[in-house]
Parts: C-alpha cells; sequence; structure tokens
C-alpha cells in the first residue's frame, strides 16, 4: 500500500471521524508480516495521528514470522494481535502448510508462546473441520494447555477463493452445538477461564435485550481499502469477490474520489438494497435474528449467489449453533430457560 493511500485514507476517513468514535483498524488479508516492518511504522504514525483516542489497532497473523523485532513493533504501536491457529496439532497441519507442504503448528505454537512471554495476550482463531467436532476434549486441553484463554471458532466456509466447503451439504449443526457445549463444560469443571467470543458475543446481546448492530448490512459500518486503494464495504471480504451486476463489490478508490462518489455508484445502491431485502427476509423467517441481525451478506452470495436469501450454512453453524450451545449450557446450570418456540423474538427474551 503506497503512501498516497495511506494519506488519503488519513484524510477522507480518519479524519472525519467524531472524537469519541472507537473503531477498529485491522491489518489483514494475506500474511500481513510479509510487508516490513518499516511500512507499519509509518502507516501507524499517519494513522494514530489523525484518529480519536479511543482507536484500537489489531493485526491477524498466521505467526509464523514472528520474532523480537515484530514484538516490538506489536508493544511500541499498542497493536493486538490475533494468531490462526486450528487447535491440535493434527488439525492444524491437516489444512495449514507451507508451499513446501511442510506442517506449520510448532511454528505458530512458537509465535504463542513468544508473544505470552513477552506479556500479550493474543486471540486464537482456530478455523473447523466436520473431522474435529468429535474431539472438543483435544480442543480444549490444546488452548488449556497453552494458555489460550480468548479464542475465535471459524468454520470452512464457502467464501471468496475458497469455492467449497469440507462441511459440504450434510446438517452439522448438532455436532457443532454439541462440541461447543463440551468446550464450555471442560472450562467451567477446570474453572479455565475460556473465552469464546462468539458465545460471549451472543450473551452480551442476549443479556442487553435489544436487537445487536450488524456491521454488515449498513454501508460504511464497515471500510476495506486494499492496497491499490480499492473501497469495498459491508462485508470485509467482499474485497475478493467478483460479481458483474455489483462491480465486483469495489465502489471506488480512495485515492481519486471520495464518499460522495462512492455512494453515488449504481453498484453500491443495488447491493445496499439486495442485503436490506435479505435483512428483511432473515428478521420474517428466523427465530435468530435477534441474536444475529440479517447474518452476512458475502456467505449469502458466496453460498447461494444471491444478497437477498436469508439462512446459510454460514449462518446454522457460526450463529444459530452457538446459540443453541449458550442455551444449552445455561440450561444445564440453572434448568430450563423460558422460550416460545412461535415467538420470532424468543432468543431475545431467553
Amino acid at each position: 500500500m503506497s503512501q498516497k493511500v495511506i494519506e488519503a485514507i488519513r484524510e477522507k476517513i480518519f479524519s472525519r471521524l467524531a472524537s469519541d468514535a472507537a473503531p477498529t483498524v485491522v491489518w489483514h488479508a494475506g500474511e500481513p508480516t510479509t510487508v516490513p516492518i518499516s511500512w507499519y511504522e509509518y502507516a501507524y504514525g499517519s494513522f494514530s495521528a489523525a484518529c480519536p483516542p479511543g482507536a484500537k489497532f489489531t493485526m491477524q497473523s498466521n505467526g509464523i514470522a514472528i520474532d523480537d523485532r515484530w514484538i516490538d513493533l506489536l508493544r511500541r504501536t499498542n497493536t493486538h494481535v490475533s494468531l490462526s491457529i486450528d487447535g491440535p496439532q493434527r488439525f492444524h497441519d491437516a489444512h495449514r502448510r507451507t508451499r513446501n507442504n511442510q506442517p506449520t503448528w510448532d511454528l505458530a505454537v512458537r509465535a504463542l508462546a513468544r508473544l505470552q512471554g513477552a506479556g500479550f495476550q493474543p486471540n486464537v482463531i482456530s478455523v473447523l473441520h466436520p473431522e474435529g467436532l468429535d474431539h472438543p476434549d483435544e480442543y480444549y486441553t490444546f488452548y488449556r494447555n497453552h494458555g489460550a484463554t480468548h479464542v475465535n471458532l471459524n468454520i470452512d466456509e464457502i467464501q471468496g477463493a475458497n469455492r467449497t466447503s469440507s462441511f459440504g451439504e450434510r446438517d452439522y449443526k448438532k455436532r457443532m452445538t454439541d462440541f461447543i457445549v463440551a468446550l464450555l463444560e471442560r472450562a467451567y469443571r477446570d474453572d479455565f477461564p475460556l473465552h469464546i467470543r462468539e458465545v460471549e458475543r451472543i450473551g452480551e446481546v442476549l443479556a442487553a435485550g435489544t436487537l445487536p448492530r450488524n456491521e454488515q448490512v449498513e454501508p460504511w459500518d464497515t471500510i476495506v481499502v486494499a492496497a491499490d486503494g480499492s473501497v469495498s464495504t459491508f462485508s470485509p471480504e467482499f474485497m475478493e469477490v467478483r460479481s458483474s451486476a455489483h462491480g465486483n463489490f469495489a465502489f471506488g478508490n480512495i485515492v481519486t474520489e471520495d464518499f460522495a462518489d462512492f455512494d453515488a455508484r449504481p453498484a453500491l445502491r443495488q447491493a445496499a438494497r439486495e442485503i436490506a431485502a435479505g435483512t428483511e427476509a432473515c428478521r420474517s423467517s428466523c427465530r435468530y435474528f435477534s441474536v444475529c441481525g440479517g447474518g452476512a451478506p458475502v456467505n449469502k452470495f458466496c453460498e447461494t449467489g444471491s444478497l437477498t436469501g436469508s439462512e446459510t450454512a454460514f449462518c446454522r453453524l457460526s450463529i444459530q449453533a452457538f446459540a443453541d450451545a449458550l442455551i444449552a449450557f445455561v440450561e444445564s446450570r440453572h434448568g430450563k430457560v423460558a422460550r416460545a418456540p412461535s415467538d420470532r423474538a424468543s432468543m431475545a427474551s431467553a
């Protein structure tokens, strides 16, 4: 990403934010540590000078290149880091290999230990595949033994360049639910502070009793800028999705244009209309709407070819299964939760 792109982001995005805003800047896409440390020093200096005090910086990495130099950068820039480690070694190494087909688990776990030793508490993001769902004890043991207290559980989903999923056509919702419940039960029994982001997000929504804000269904709640300055919104992963009807979900360039130009794009207006229709379809048909807010448009498009649909496999495995798991866990500890199955808002009342 050139200095022109960085300067345009600073002037056209960060300088316009309210002083009490709390944006999160995420270094993502590919492997961020392939970019020189000097680039991050420049970008951070440029952005932080314009960002409101509540801004946060994060990096998503496979951890392989993280050494003392990177740890120093993370500390100086107050950047939080998340590591991609797919749980136990046999599950991680089955899918995360080098270009020479070598396993990477040892390298990723080494990065985790380095960061923890330096005082960081990185999130561990684990991509789940069907073969792991019958082995929750192995996953729990990995998280406990490596002090991984903050975990995100993603699924192998159909999205962008990933045209197929190992979950295929079968319905794995119950197995996913049982897997999550087993993790919660083990952590509870051992008094291990395992924070599963997806479960806690749903718990916070239910506790608040209000509809969640779905950052993927409103234009510009999420802003994605590619290395060449191309700008997208709604689901971040749209940046790698191709659709001529929606301008490939690139709605302009931050260097040569501004938000008034982006908003005038017919492709953006069309995407917004279709995503709104999909959100209403979810609202009218799905009892999980109150903990979801309309799903992920990119998954609707990549799974069905349309933005106007409702339930997806991603939704069943990444929203519904986690909500069911949370309720099952609470009921196992405190008795039956009062719910009205015919009431679409019943999840909120739970």
